[in-house]
């Protein structure tokens, strides 16, 4: 049984990106041992990379031969500064048995060929990147009215039967929606975040595509409001407190019918939409499995759950052989479900394959979302318990100051190795590079070389063999150029620009999921009918179109995770983010699909 430590409060800020509000309790587990120098091993994120096999892991690694086939690529995992040479020109599929469709073109310069066992179907895209990435795409309708690579939905629903209010929130005319949208600018001038763009002008142009090219669904228009909850908390309020402010709103004043968001909203208000008010919130980050379970199917992410995506770390590291002789530490924060979480998930999965697990230490966040309690103590017993391999899973304002404390009491590059992964978004690489605008160089190089496993497609815009983006997302940036008040186009290769205009895909993957439940759930649907038509919805679009679905029982997205490194400097010359810090992408050898 662990025991678990009460340690001392030392901040009481709160901002977004750390979740809800935290309980009072931290703790810490270790046992005993020395320090020793870091022994080099395949997985070194400095050395070279161990080849890609076929494995079964959480999900399964593709190989290079499966992922770039079409383009003869090789079986080895790319360098770690982001040489590829798996890269694919163009993929061949198969109709179904006994169908024979003509090959035409495909959106966005995706070639669609046939082959002497058939032709892909008309309207199959066939993305140029080959392998697990075409067989995903031949799950999809593109006819569908809301499912097309060239525009963001078309007319239908003429000669439909008559409209009529059928539920809260549902009338003959409108279906409320509510954008749901954190004020991240606080964050940002105070250099916690990239600015991202207007996020309300994102789905505001979504919207207005929807309601006047589209009529909107099934010829019933789509009233969006929004509802704005702080990045900090404000006059003593904590995070989590606010946040239930706001869920509130949206579904007792407005009577939401489903909540977006692109700007996280995390902690018990997830719970207040979903449990306490019967709405659906699509979003985008790791959820904790218990949120999403007691969701019943109304909380989707286009991620995994948070145990989903550290236990296939874990596992992809065990069956790396990266950790064999190595003394592993943990640590986390008290943020609501968070220790607990990785503690189930990532220090479970390590411990049953027999890693050395030396300490597993959680923080304490005082009420507010900067975890500093038990920090020195915490860093001072990874040098007691000899620790060369850390697991930090803290979020966006605590690592840079747990690096800056190791750094403080003696560690330089090379002692320890770091693994990571979306979890607290530690996935972004403006977060990441956090570590080096509050921590300096010495921070930076310290983390120099970490593996993080993420959802996304991190930092391969900068690779110029890739396409900057995919078919996916350049209807989505040419929908919202053409249609937005702003009018402008983000180049997704500029290091500032690809910020916004990941952030429009993400806008218009996650409301294009919505609007696909409504459409599918009929002309006259009930709040359940729509909620039962999302869970149904099979593959979806994501950014980057990586796999993901949804299924019954399945309400996490995301299917697939891969490997970036975390660079600082960035070897890209001139294109690293704001502090000079970047991922650099393995190539798709490296993917793990089918991880949820």
């Amino acid at each position: 049984m662990r025991s678990w430590i009460a340690l001392p409060v030392a901040l009481l800020l709160a901002v977004a990106c750390g979740g809800g509000a935290e309980t009072s309790g931290g703790g810490t587990r270790t046992t005993g041992g020395t320090r020793e120098a870091a022994p080099e091993s395949a997985a070194d994120p400095g050395g070279e990379p161990p080849p890609a096999e076929s494995e079964d892991l959480a999900g399964a690694r593709v190989s290079a031969a499966d992922a770039g086939e079409a383009a003869g690529g090789t079986s080895t995992a790319a360098e770690p500064t982001g040489s590829s040479d798996s890269v694919p020109s163009e993929t061949t599929a198969t109709a179904p048995e006994g169908e024979t469709v003509a090959a035409p073109p495909a959106a966005d310069g995706g070639e669609a060929t046939s082959d002497s066992d058939g032709a892909i179907p008309a309207n199959v895209y066939a993305d140029p990147r080959g392998g697990v990435f075409a067989e995903f795409q031949q799950g999809f309708d593109r006819d569908h009215p809301f499912g097309s690579l060239e525009a963001f939905c078309f007319p239908h629903g003429e000669g439909v039967e008559p409209l009529r209010a059928t539920d809260a929130g549902i009338d003959a005319e409108t279906i409320t929606f509510v954008h749901v949208r954190t004020r991240i600018e606080e964050i940002v001038e105070m250099g916690f975040a990239a600015p991202v763009g207007d996020t309300a002008d994102m789905f505001d142009t979504f919207t207005r595509i929807v309601n006047e090219r589209c009529g909107g669904v099934w010829g019933r228009k789509i009233d969006l409001r929004l509802v704005e909850v702080a990045a900090l908390g404000v006059g003593g309020t904590d995070i989590d407190t606010l946040r239930n402010a706001a869920c509130i709103e949206a579904t007792e004043d407005h009577q939401a019918v489903v909540l977006l968001n692109s700007t996280s909203f995390q902690g018990t208000a997830q719970l207040c939409v979903t449990e306490e008010h019967d709405s659906a919130l699509i979003t985008h980050q790791a959820l904790p499995e218990e949120y999403v379970q007691r969701g019943g199917g109304r909380l989707l992410t286009t991620a995994t759950t948070l145990e989903g995506n550290l236990r296939a770390l874990a596992e992809y590291l065990i069956s790396t052989g990266a950790l064999e002789g190595r003394r592993v530490a943990v640590v986390a924060s008290n943020t609501p479900g968070e220790a607990e979480a990785t503690e189930a998930s990532l220090v479970a999965t390590l411990e049953a394959a027999g890693i050395d697990v030396r300490a597993f230490d959680v923080l304490d966040c005082a009420g507010t979302s900067v975890c500093f309690g038990g920090m020195a103590e915490s860093v001072q017993r990874l040098i007691e318990e000899g620790v060369d391999v850390l697991f930090p899973t803290v979020n966006a304002l605590s690592l840079p100051a747990y690096i800056t404390e190791m750094v403080t009491q003696g560690f330089a590059p090379g002692d320890v190795r770091f693994y990571n992964t979306d979890f607290n978004n530690q996935g972004n690489e403006i977060v990441s590079g956090l570590i080096v605008t509050f921590g300096g160089e010495a921070a930076g190089e310290l983390y120099d070389g970490t593996v993080l496993l993420v959802h996304g497609d991190s930092g391969r815009y900068r690779l110029p063999e890739y396409p900057p983006a995919t078919a996916f997302d350049e209807m989505c940036m040419r929908e919202h150029a053409e249609n937005s008040a702003i009018g402008e186009y983000y180049d997704p290769r500029d290091p500032v620009e690809t910020n916004q205009h990941g952030m429009v895909g993400l806008v218009c993957s996650i409301y294009r999921v919505a609007l696909r439940g409504l459409y599918d759930a009929g002309p006259n649907p009930s709040r359940a009918d729509i909620f039962a038509a999302l869970e149904n919805l099979g593959p979806v679009d994501l950014v980057s179109m990586l796999p993901g679905s949804l299924a019954p029982g399945k309400w996490t997205m995301g299917d697939s995770l891969q490997p970036v490194t975390f660079r600082y400097p960035c070897p890209f010359e001139g294109m690293g983010t704001t502090a000079g810090a970047c991922h650099v992408p393995n190539d798709y050898s490296e993917l793990l699909v089918g991880v949820n």
